[in-house]
């Protein structure tokens, strides 16, 4: 089999090390993995709008709303409908795909590709009806952690209460469908494990995907992939080495309360993952948990503005003393 046959994909919730974990692959002097595509969300549930793509006309078009997505305009590649055209072995969204992600990997001397789109999640069977050798890497970092962190940056949700459910169904999503694909097609790896012991983490992973351990892995916050993906706000963080840092936060920066209110929400999913509660779980009234999953759900260009603004000067009268941490009785609405 190719190489080429038999690409990976590495899914989990939002803020969960996935970006740590695709530049710590792409170090790999064999794989390539890009910025995420978003394809399967973005392009393929709308395959019906380009007819019969044997007719040249039609897959042009296809491959010409792919090049166009903004996701892969920040791929470091020149490509052009009509190349991604001739490069694909087939023309089906599938061949289409398989051709943009080998031209990534050839333009950065590899010879296997991988992908990295956290909603891929709830696309692993429609991922492995394209590529039926397929292989899944599932990175799960603690729901409450992760919660926090998505309400820290610039992404949605912006309460912690709503990342945290939107931790349960990525995650629960993304175990379903593995445990259908089986096995040898899928594997669950620890946040937590990969930041406490890199190495014996990494060499599992490298054991799965069927290739040589390499030390340039430990180092991704040295590669040009992670220092140009480092440029962007969001993702600063990859421009540094592995660490325990993020780690354990709901710890540090949630009240008793606040945790016990996650607990009750997704401590079934916690522990089914392999971690501990503190066993005060303490679910919120209902109508104050359909307050806070519906305000970031719901809402328009013009809503999202004006609470960016807000938020900004909420930060600014915090930082003149105005108001204090301490002083509200809950961070499930924000943590700012």
């Amino acid at each position: 089999m190719h190489q080429f046959e038999s690409p990976f994909f590495v899914i989990s919730a939002p803020r969960s090390g996935s970006t740590l974990l695709r530049l710590i692959l792409d170090a790999h002097p064999l794989l390539a993995v890009p910025p995420p595509a978003w394809l399967f969300e973005m392009v393929y549930p709308y395959l019906y709008s380009y007819g019969e793509l044997a007719v040249r006309e039609n897959a042009r078009a296809l491959a010409e709303d792919m090049l166009e997505t903004p996701t892969v305009k920040k791929w470091p590649i020149a490509c052009d409908p009509d190349s991604l055209l001739e490069a694909a072995p087939q023309r089906t969204f599938a061949g289409l795909y398989d051709a943009l992600h080998r031209l990534y990997a050839e333009s950065a001397g590899k010879i296997r590709w991988g992908e990295k789109t956290p909603r891929n999640c709830f696309w692993v069977e429609e991922i492995l009806g394209c590529f039926p050798g397929a292989r899944f890497i599932h990175i799960v970092r603690d729901g409450r952690d992760m919660a926090i962190d998505i309400a820290d940056s610039k992404l949605w949700p912006y309460s912690v209460y709503s990342g945290a459910d939107m931790w349960r169904q990525y995650v629960a999503s993304a175990r379903a469908s593995g445990t259908r694909a089986g096995a040898e097609r899928y594997v669950e790896i620890r946040y937590e494990a990969l930041c406490t012991d890199p190495e014996r983490s990494i060499r599992e992973l490298c054991d799965f995907l069927a290739v040589d351990f390499d030390q340039a892995m430990l180092a991704h916050h040295l590669s040009p992939s992670a220092r140009q993906w480092a440029s962007d706000e969001l993702h600063e963080k990859t421009s540094r080495p592995i660490t325990t840092q993020y780690c354990g936060m709901y710890e540090r920066r949630l009240s008793a309360s606040d945790r016990a209110a996650l607990e009750a929400l997704i401590g079934p999913e916690l522990v089914s993952f392999g971690y501990s509660l503190e066993g005060r779980a303490e679910a919120i009234p209902e109508r104050v948990a359909a307050r806070l999953l519906n305000n970031d759900r719901i809402t328009n260009p013009a809503n999202v503005a004006y609470k960016e603004w807000h938020a900004a000067r909420r930060r600014e009268r915090r930082e003149r003393g105005v108001w204090r941490a301490g002083e509200r009785a809950s961070q499930l609405w924000a943590l700012d």
